[in-house]
């Protein structure tokens, strides 16, 4: 740390508001926030300040910041008006005078022109970047350009600006960075090819006249106020200033204060975007004095900007760094054999199937305890067996820690998409509001089909060449009489569960990577199988339940029905495929063997999520409906996997799992009856979880099938 940090006795503030202007949508309608462009009443106290305001909203080569311009004049006028601070102490950069070196310049100067017992300020108002370490974000110039050696060498660093103003003899530092950290923008990445890094925590500085007070966590989007083209946190603080934070009414506005004001005003009235503000030092720091202004009643701000917008529904979840992991460097056979009659063979033949065993397919852990085993055994190469055990354990952590990330960052990534999903199939939602959200997504969670599974629905709202062509590959396809294949990425799973005896004991099971029939079976399409010959008609004496007629259930458009296993098979095999295993099936319903209740997480089951008897059979309509018509819909990307209709899968009944196979396969001995899974269209809830299963002899109207490949 630059000696200027070091701790002082003086009293000072930093507050440093990363409010991410990362996203800008615009609203439906307008939201009454108080018009800044009037500066408050005068009140003095700056007559020995310095100030740089920046204020960047017209990049050169990158997105625009809407209403940057605008904060940065009122702040002006305030810091002007208000305060008293002499027109020859503050400089106001805007535009074009955004430069790295303008605001280096300007941030140098004004840290000599604040005097003793003034205060110093700066005010930047723009794009902001993670820093090439993820340690440190950069304040974009205005003339970087979307290349990221261009973006790292026309941006300052926050942790230099922070030395330059650290070298002024003024009392206090007051710093407003309004800028986003994770480097997006409303478009997607503010620079093609940046990387999606999750800014680390910044390092407070250690001088002690400086707060840090954050408007946004370093992967959050923070952006407009909602109704407004504006950016909010830096509008937010410069009201708290005018007297809005001073809740106390004691004259003072404090760090505490300010940064309670902007976490209430954002969390009232934002709408589908997370922006946490952090608090960093001395809560009880004055900042300014209160300019006496009465603040916005939030509760009539928060009622405006309740359903006035929809770009903001959708954000991307806080994202996990995955750490780096490499495995220790190959080991040479470097025993010291200078004198062969003094070696002890017996050692030295143990070291060396050491150095092959080290070389091998081993687990890390399995290396770790065969050097460990050599060093207790073989004293005199005791030293270089403990420390290739500690390299092979760091290393077994390192990587344990990594897949940990790796596994919290697909939770997040299924969570998001279970969310966009929806938002994309509503005509309600702007085009323009899914591009953008598309782009987020890919930005966050890659362009691989290993890494982004949802690659393939993503794609139409990208621009040509978003999506490599190879990562379509796995993409849903059509096949034989139109069904639509879906990829189910492969992974392990604890299958079952303890609230059923028939669902127990819970066991691993690994399941590869395979294709599931986006939904259910209908009856036009069983009857083309039935046409080519290579399926049985159904039956038409089979049970029905409830009111309806099996003439209701017949319907072309809705899931075929009064079909056994065996006719389930048939068709199968005539489309192309087969029936999916009862682990297939439950690993693909619990979106890639995810802890969940039900195919969309453990939100209570409802007419609104699947066709059940929760509102009356079939949701009051007394059969099944058509396939995709409820929001039951996998991460994946698969319908109908709770209600509807039952599925026959592959596998024969057992009354539990004990002997099960762990490779997913079917288990088709001994068998007490043949299996079905899924909810049904005439029973509720405890028949539609994702680890409920049941034997069935015969099928009726309640039972039909999807296929697996």
């Amino acid at each position: 740390m630059d000696k200027t940090f070091r701790p002082r006795v003086i009293r000072a503030t930093l507050l440093l508001a990363a409010a991410a202007l990362c996203a800008a949508p615009e609203a439906w309608a307008k939201v009454s926030w108080p018009d800044l462009g009037k500066p408050a009443a005068s009140i003095g106290g700056g007559e020995s300040d310095a100030a740089v305001i920046v204020g960047i909203e017209r990049y050169a080569f990158v997105s625009p910041v809407k209403g940057a311009g605008d904060n940065a004049r009122a702040w002006y006028d305030y810091l002007t008006k208000t305060r008293g601070l002499k027109p020859a102490n503050i400089r106001l950069l805007l535009e074009s005078d955004g430069t790295v070196e303008e605001i280096r310049q300007a941030a140098v100067e004004s840290a000599v022109r604040a005097a003793q017992g003034g205060t110093l300020w700066f005010v930047f108002i723009g794009h902001g970047a993670p820093g090439q370490d993820a340690k440190d974000g950069v304040l974009v110039g205005v003339d970087a350009q979307q290349k990221a050696a261009s973006l790292y060498a026309r941006s300052l660093p926050r942790g230099e600006v922070l030395r330059l103003l650290g070298s002024t003899k003024a009392s206090q530092v007051n710093v407003v960075i309004d800028a986003c950290f994770s480097g997006r923008t409303e478009a997607g990445a503010l620079v093609e090819g940046l990387q999606p890094l999750v800014l680390a925590a910044l390092t407070p500085p250690q001088d002690a006249r400086f707060v840090v007070l954050t408007a946004a966590k370093g992967n959050q989007f923070a952006g407009p106020l909602p109704g407004a083209k504006r950016p909010a946190f830096s509008y937010l603080l410069l009201g708290a200033l005018r007297g809005w934070a001073d809740s106390d009414h004691d004259g003072k506005v404090t760090a505490g204060e300010i940064f309670s004001f902007a976490d209430e005003a954002l969390r009232a009235t934002l709408r589908g975007r997370e922006q946490t503000p952090e608090l960093t030092g001395k809560t009880a720091a004055v900042f300014g004095t209160s300019a006496g202004e009465a603040g916005p009643d939030l509760s009539v701000l928060a009622k405006e900007s309740a359903g006035r917008s929809t770009a903001e529904m959708f954000q991307i979840s806080e994202l996990p760094t995955v750490p780096a992991v490499s495995a220790p460097e190959a080991l040479a056979s470097d025993a010291d054999t200078a004198d062969w009659r003094d070696l002890d063979v017996d050692a030295l033949e143990k070291y060396d199937a050491a150095i092959a065993f080290d070389k091998g397919e081993a687990s890390a852990e399995d290396k770790a305890a065969r050097w460990l085993a050599l060093a207790q055994s073989s004293p005199q190469f005791a030293d270089k067996a403990n420390r290739r055990a500690e390299e092979w354990k760091k290393f077994s952590e390192a990587k344990k820690a990594a897949e940990e990330a790796r596994a919290r960052r697909a939770e997040a990534r299924d969570k998001d998409w279970s969310k966009l999903r929806r938002l994309l199939s509503l005509s309600v939602i702007p085009d323009k509001d899914k591009k953008r959200w598309a782009m987020m997504f890919v930005q966050a969670y890659g362009r691989t089909s290993e890494d982004n599974p949802f690659l393939s629905e993503l794609a139409p709202l990208l621009p040509a060449g978003t999506v490599p062509p190879e990562a379509l590959k796995s993409a849903p396809v059509k096949g034989r009489s139109g069904i639509v294949w879906v990829p189910i990425p492969g992974g392990t799973f604890m299958m079952g569960s303890n609230d059923d005896g028939t669902e127990k004991p819970v066991h691993m099971v690994t399941v590869p990577s395979f294709q599931l029939s986006k939904t259910e079976v209908t009856l036009g399409q069983y009857k083309e199988c039935v046409g080519a010959g290579a399926c049985t008609p159904t039956n038409a004496s089979c049970t029905v339940f409830g009111a309806a007629t099996l003439s209701q259930f017949m319907q072309d458009e809705l899931p075929v029905v009064c079909i056994n296993q065996d006719q389930a098979q048939a068709f199968a095999r005539w489309a192309g495929g087969r029936l999916p295993s009862e682990a297939e099936w439950e690993y693909a319903a619990r979106g890639g063997g995810k802890d969940w209740k039900y195919p969309w997480g453990n939100e209570a089951l409802t007419c609104d999520h699947a066709v059940t008897d929760v509102a009356g059979d079939g949701c009051g309509r007394n059969v099944p409906w058509p396939p995709c018509s409820k929001r039951d819909v996998t991460v994946h990307g698969v319908c109908d996997m709770a209600g509807n209709v039952y599925e026959w899968v592959e596998d024969l009944f057992h009354d539990t799992y004990s002997g099960a196979p762990s490779n997913a396969g079917a288990w088709t001995t001994s068998g007490s009856s043949t299996m079905i899974r899924g909810g049904v269209w005439r029973y509720g809830a405890s028949k539609a979880t994702t680890t409920h299963r049941e034997g069935m002899s015969s099928g009726d109207s309640r039972v039909g099938f999807r296929i697996a490949r």
